[in-house]
């Protein structure tokens, strides 16, 4: 906003906290991941800091920029098997041809939704992707 030289509107100033808290949230959540510690928890040395840049650029995972690095939201690992969510591939492919960039994806996925039962958050059906596919295509794809 520093850099606008127009004024900033009450709307606009309101909307971009409410995105900078959405990103303060799923930071505690569920960790922005440094390209280091993607690469740890992929069964790579941390300093290996490429590996995460070459699996977001074969569009297996999505970042956004913070403070000018790249950090990944934890949610889309399982960290149990040291994986990535096979889902998320498909859900950078659907983004990317329905003109959704990388942090709309992310922050889509935070956010409640009627797709499910709960109108609970993508997020918390990735062991479910059929459900979070058929919902991110019938948000991605609404045309007004």
């Amino acid at each position: 906003m520093a850099a606008s030289p127009d004024v900033v509107s009450p709307q606009l100033a309101r909307s971009l906290q409410a995105t900078e808290n959405m990103w303060r949230s799923i930071a505690t959540e569920f960790g922005l991941l440094t390209s280091g510690r993607v690469a740890e928890l992929l069964g790579a040395r941390p300093s290996n800091r490429k590996l995460a840049a070459r699996r977001r650029a074969a569009h297996q995972i999505a970042g956004v920029v913070r403070r000018n690095a790249v950090l990944y939201p934890g949610y889309q690992f399982d960290r149990a098997r040291g994986k990535i969510i096979p889902v998320m591939a498909q859900l950078i492919e659907l983004a990317a041809a329905n003109g959704w960039s990388e942090e709309n994806l992310l922050l889509w996925l935070c956010c409640p939704t009627t797709a499910f039962d709960a109108e609970d958050r993508p997020v918390d059906h990735l062991e479910q992707p059929d459900a979070v596919l058929r919902a991110a295509k019938n948000q991605f794809e609404a045309r007004w």
